[in-house]
């Protein structure tokens, strides 16, 4: 084959290739899988054979996206899985859990395991009334394999457990279905064919579902667990069956980490003998709930080993999402009323403040004040955080004279996360009385001005007449005084001048 002939085959190839990534880009994204129907996202699904380039759902609410593709992987080396899922519902779901259901076995999980787990977690899932367009509200979810160096050639299936909470704070879980082709050493045997390996089958236990009792777990409590698990196997029972729970760890740093709950007979292991073929077991733990973990759904991972019967060692993972509440408490600080009596028509003021003292936020606070003797008043706070302050100032009106001690009702209320209504009453005191009438003016008697007490007119003229002729004998002496000493000066003077002479 010349150079030319060659380059021309290459620049074919590469088109071909572009129109190919072309139409499957194109391809419309409105079909999901449905397990009622048996349907996959694959428009290339088969009849006579099994579908192995599908992905399906147990439920028809969260489903895997359209433009999921089967990835590929070798052995020895890295492969990413990516999984688009999509929430179907009309109404957002929260705190999203998505577990792959892993097992030791090599015809069953053909990646070597890692980590203890591999979890991941959505905050939120939005609905169609939150985002119309589906391809917009589809989350892609991807995980980091290696591929087993004894992996057998062929399509291993890959399941995803889902746990959720929808809008009404209930649980909710599903599991996901796809396949990854697996490419072996040279020699490796078809994981579908025959090997010393083979076994009868390849039972699975999962977890179905679980309980508390008390159905809410709160913060600090003792609550009992009940765990529902089933084989799923229709063909061999399992034997042999250790669980061990592991609660989601907490704290924010690594000398401060404990577990959000724990076993109050201090041991998290449960064996059960055996689990028939289809069997389901219930198995109970009773355990404590940390007391300051946060309002919020926490998870306890359900480590399983089993056997077949044939003696084969299995290994799987199943994940329950317990939701914790915090006990919502509040407290309030002395009522200051200003006055403390006033009459029919006026007017008193009423102040006092709201604590929070729990680690839940407390939703529409309100506070209303009511008494037979004065007119209803009402204050509407708001939304409250954990530590925060809440002040309430309320102006009541005299209606009535008080008839009984004075005891008015303050009654404070507030809605949890849920909804629900709490209320707490308080009391303090006020008293109303009886209006003064208007008195007119007019009729009133003025009364008599009664003489002042004192010294009597005639004693006082008497005591001025002699202070004037007091002060008159005073004058008319020192005015002769000057006179003489006057003439006196004259006479002296007269006397100089005849000596002179």
């Amino acid at each position: 084959m010349n150079r030319r002939s060659k380059k021309n085959r290459i620049i074919a190839f590469a088109f071909a290739a572009v129109f190919t990534c072309a139409a499957l880009l194109t391809e419309p994204m409105d079909t999901y899988a449905d397990t009622t129907s048996g349907n996959s996202t694959s428009s290339t699904s088969t009849t006579a054979n099994k579908d192995y380039t599908g992905a399906y759902s147990s439920s028809n609410y969260i489903k895997p996206g359209n433009y999921w593709f089967t990835p590929s992987g070798k052995y020895g080396e890295l492969v990413t899985i990516t999984l688009p899922i999509v929430n179907m519902t009309p109404y957002t779901i929260k705190d999203v859990v998505i577990s792959p259901i892993v097992s030791g076995n090599k015809k069953d999980w053909p990646f070597e395991i890692t980590q203890t787990n591999y979890v991941l977690k959505l905050d939120s899932l939005a609905g169609s009334n939150a985002e119309p367009d589906v391809n917009k509200r589809t989350k892609d979810l991807f995980w980091t394999f290696q591929v087993r160096d004894d992996v057998l050639n062929g399509y291993y299936p890959i399941q995803y457990q889902i746990l959720y909470t929808d809008e009404l704070c209930n649980q909710g879980s599903c599991t996901i279905s796809t396949y990854i082709e697996c490419t072996g050493k040279p020699g490796a045997k078809n994981i579908n064919g025959d090997d010393d390996d083979d076994k009868k089958s390849t039972p699975r236990i999962i977890v179905t579902g679980f309980e508390t009792e008390p159905a809410e777990v709160f913060a600090g409590e003792n609550f009992m667990l009940t765990i529902h698990v089933k084989n799923t196997s229709s063909k061999t029972a399992v034997q042999n069956v250790e669980f061990d729970l592991e609660a989601a760890v907490e704290g924010k740093d690594a000398n401060a980490t404990y577990s959000a709950f724990l076993p109050t007979s201090g041991s998290n292991s449960v064996y059960v003998d055996s689990i028939p073929i289809g069997g389901t077991i219930d198995m109970a733990v009773e355990f404590t709930a940390k007391a300051d973990l946060s309002q919020k759904p926490y998870v306890l991972n359900v480590k399983m080993k089993y056997e077949d019967s044939e003696n084969n060692p299995y290994e799987a993972t199943g994940s329950i999402s317990i939701p914790v509440r915090q006990e919502s408490k509040f407290d309030i600080s002395s009522f200051e009323v200003t006055p403390t009596d006033l009459t029919v028509g006026n007017e008193a003021d009423i102040m006092f403040n709201i604590y929070n003292t729990g680690k839940t936020k407390l939703y529409n606070v309100k506070a209303k004040i009511m008494a037979d003797s004065i007119s209803e008043g009402d204050a509407f706070v708001g939304n409250l955080d954990s530590g925060a302050t809440g002040n309430v100032d309320v102006m009541v009106t005299g209606e009535q004279p008080t008839m009984d001690d004075g005891t008015i009702k303050v009654l404070v209320s507030y809605e949890d996360d849920t909804g629900k209504v709490f209320e707490q009453e308080f009391s303090t005191e006020l008293f109303v009385n009886e209006a003064m009438e208007e008195m007119d003016m007019d009729m009133m008697e003025m009364p008599e001005e009664q003489p002042q007490k004192g010294f009597p007119m005639w004693l006082i003229g008497i005591i001025a007449g002699v202070v004037i002729i007091a002060v008159i004998i005073v004058f008319v002496i020192i005015r002769k005084k000057k006179k003489k000493k006057k003439e006196e000066q004259l006479l002296i003077e007269d006397l100089s001048d005849d000596e002179d002479q």
